[in-house]
């Protein structure tokens, strides 16, 4: 009687582990889905590359609410790191995070201005990462801002150039250069995002992963099963 409790009792212990490990798929299943309704009913079929924009809509969608409390004890970043499928922990494979380099982003927005502000703003950035959990684009930002140097982001030497013609004028601050910059730093990731999620497709593995991590500019890759490193070096290094 009393080795049938104890079955009985660690088959209960199991079956609300499995439900509490089970709920995270659950959330981040709900909220993709979500993200997926929003991003059809925003963007029509009739719109020239409607998946892609699509793609990026949910994308930014999730950005949004990644760090959002869901049911009290999770949020959708949480529950996509713990989700229990047929990932890692069960069949094994290779994890890498890739970091873009927003240094270089902004150096190539800033068609690799000479600018000593500029580039003195970068190096102390770097600094400021050692000891921060800000992104580094807002520590550029922090660092370009306590310089006292005049010299301002619009300035034809940094991002008042040809690349960026489009979307600056005379009369742009530099609160309004920050979000376009902002901005084309999250276009550069999503188009970057995309090109892996393209490549990991063609690469046949079975239900990878593929995520950003906030707006740091990382980006998580799951390959469930995969076990060519060469092969995967070769496919991200290509990139």
């Amino acid at each position: 009687m009393q080795g049938t409790s104890l079955i009985k009792t660690f088959a209960i212990l199991f079956g609300i582990v499995s439900i509490y490990q089970l709920s995270f798929t659950f959330i981040s299943s709900a909220l993709e889905n979500k993200a997926r309704n929003a991003a059809i009913e925003k963007i029509s079929e009739d719109e020239i590359s409607f998946a892609e924009k699509r793609a990026s809509e949910e994308i930014r969608f999730l950005d949004s609410i990644g760090d959002f409390p869901v049911l009290m004890y999770s949020s959708y970043n949480d529950a996509k790191q713990k989700e229990l499928n047929q990932g890692l922990d069960l069949k094994g494979g290779i994890n890498v995070i890739l970091q873009i380099s927003i240094k270089d982003l902004l150096k190539g927005l800033s068609e690799n201005s000479t600018n000593q502000k500029f580039n003195q703003a970068l190096d102390n950035a770097d600094d400021l990462q050692k000891q921060s959990d800000q992104t580094y684009l807002e520590s550029f930002f922090d660092a370009f801002d306590s310089d006292s140097n005049a010299t301002r982001l619009t300035s034809p030497e940094i991002f008042g150039n040809r690349t960026l013609s489009s979307d600056v004028s005379f009369d742009t601050s530099d609160d309004d250069m920050k979000s376009i910059i902002r901005s084309k730093i999250d276009e550069s990731i999503i188009s970057a995002f995309e090109v892996l999620r393209k490549r990991i497709d063609k690469f046949g593995v079975t239900q990878p992963n593929i995520q950003r991590l906030g707006s740091s500019g990382r980006i998580l890759i799951e390959l469930p099963g995969a076990k060519d490193i060469d092969r995967i070096q070769n496919l991200l290094q290509s990139t």
